[in-house]
């Protein structure tokens, strides 16, 4: 019994300078971006320090708590084998900020033990989280002859630097002479106007060949323009108070054939107009028929009273 205690009292003093002569510790050696962006990644660079007097196998490890989160498929726990006595390692880990993360101190916490077997602790690293992007809306102004007019309203709480807004490549609409207006910079609050003359695009981009009730040959086919409300894509690119250059998308519901009377609709390779027997070709049968009948009227309404009065 004597031999046994002896024995108990012997394990209970090796198990305890095991404890003191590995003792492993962590902190945060730096982050970036700092500060670092809601919606973003943060990359911390764990300190892991050995400060016992024999050599051990340390681990770490991620523990998700919000707003902090990682990647699918990411690695969330390393074991940094051998460490010395003393001796201080880096570890990377790269984490996702939610887009809803409030503005301040947030913190991550991380897992670390002396060894694989052994209970973990726990240390909570504050990271600071700012809200870098902001928000649009986007409303159709007004539409006329002269074009499409949006309003651009910043309606988020940051500024928004070096604002351009474009009309990118869609399927139901298409601009002339410009795509992209630059606005310049939009405080939280502010709105501008920006106008485009946009023109719907017909559901046939290739002619076909026709013949006239005259025989002559011109360029049409069956074209349509979409009669149902089809959203305009508007694309606008900022810059964050951060310097980052980032791009969103809003849209505006607008009818395709509401458009029609903003812009001739009729392929200019055509040069000619539409008539309901064809298109009457510059150049054509019908054209110089006409031709002559304008001159013939010149002729006899003043050049042939003029001969007559010389007689």
């Amino acid at each position: 019994m004597i031999k046994r205690n002896i024995l108990l009292v012997v394990g209970i003093f090796m198990l305890s300078l095991t404890a003191v002569s590995a003792s492993v510790e962590i902190s945060a050696n730096s982050y970036y971006p700092t500060p670092a962006e809601a919606g973003n990644y943060v990359t911390v660079d764990l300190k892991v320090m050995n400060k016992g007097t024999s050599e051990t196998d340390a681990v770490v490890a991620f523990k998700e708590s919000y707003p902090f989160y990682m990647d699918s498929g990411e690695e969330t726990t390393y074991t940094i084998e051998s460490m010395e006595a003393s001796s201080v390692a880096l570890q990377k880990f790269k984490i996702r900020i939610d887009s809803a993360a409030v503005e301040g101190d947030n913190s991550i916490v991380f897992q670390y033990k002396d060894c694989p077997g052994c209970v973990w602790k726990e240390k909570e690293i504050p990271i600071t989280v700012i809200e870098a992007q902001t928000t649009f809306d986007v409303v159709l102004q007004e539409l006329n002859d002269e074009g499409v007019y949006l309003a651009i309203a910043n309606i988020g709480k940051n500024t928004a630097n070096a604002v351009t807004v474009r009309i990118p490549e869609q399927d139901y609409f298409t601009t002339e002479l410009i795509s992209a207006s630059i606005v310049g910079n939009l405080e939280s609050g502010d709105y501008t106007l920006v106008g485009f003359q946009i023109v719907p695009k017909t559901t046939t981009s290739v002619p076909t060949e026709e013949t006239d009730e005259s025989g002559q040959k011109g360029f049409g086919g069956p074209s349509s323009v979409s009669q149902e409300k089809q959203d305009l894509k508007i694309q606008i690119d900022y810059t964050d108070p951060l310097g980052t250059r980032r791009t969103v998308y809003e849209t505006v519901p607008i009818s395709p054939s509401s458009l029609t009377g903003t812009s001739a609709t009729v392929d200019v390779s055509t040069m000619g107009t539409r008539s309901s027997g064809g298109f009457f070709k510059i150049g054509g049968f019908w054209f110089w028929i006409v031709v002559v009948a304008i001159l013939g009227f010149i002729g006899k309404k003043y050049v042939y009273p003029k001969l007559k009065k010389k007689k």
